[in-house]
């Protein structure tokens, strides 16, 4: 299986439509192009989970995030400010730059700005909106250490983006935006 180091590299890897063993703030996470619809359908094959469940976008930053929303009222762009980056994953209203793929039934999507340092890296050289996943199979735990989830994902399309995970101990908390309800803590 390929590894890569070099957040370029990794980003490459992304742009040709192929799948990322990466790192989170917590868990290994499984990522592609969120605008390749074909990558985003593997993912869900290799993860044997239903295409109807959505994913997790990682946008590079707070703007790019925000781009991706209808229009937020100040307080709404002010909270978003005041956790981003960071280990929370925020329900919004997508916009239409959006592909339908990625939102759910409602229009939304669930969208995260990380602080974790090689995804911020990856992110900015890619420049685009990411797919994130558990790295598991559907239901099944999510392993702890790269050596089993290289094991899980044995695929020639999958490489690794070979660094730490950073100290967290679970995955993100999910907050609903419009409702500010807590859907994971």
């Amino acid at each position: 299986m390929k590894e890569f180091s070099c957040p370029v590299e990794a980003s490459n890897w992304l742009k040709e439509g192929k799948i990322l063993i990466h790192p989170t703030e917590g868990v290994w996470g499984l990522g592609c192009d969120a605008a390749n619809v074909n990558a985003c359908e593997k993912i869900s094959l290799l993860k044997q989970r239903s295409n109807n469940k959505n994913f997790i976008l990682l946008a590079p930053s707070i703007s790019f995030a925000k781009d991706c929303s209808v229009e937020l009222n100040p307080s709404q762009i002010e909270y978003l400010e005041s956790i981003w980056p960071g280990h929370v994953t925020v329900i919004l209203q997508a916009n239409n730059s959006i592909d339908s793929s990625l939102k759910a039934l409602d229009n939304r999507i669930g969208i995260r700005v990380s602080g974790h340092l090689p995804i911020i890296d990856l992110l900015n050289s890619f420049n685009s909106l990411m797919v994130s996943t558990s790295a598991n199979i559907s239901k099944d735990p999510t392993p702890n250490s790269l050596t089993e989830v290289k094991k899980i994902f044995n695929d020639p399309d999958v490489a690794v983006y070979a660094h730490d995970n950073g100290n967290a101990l679970k995955p993100s908390s999910i907050i609903d935006l419009k409702s500010m309800e807590y859907i994971r803590e």
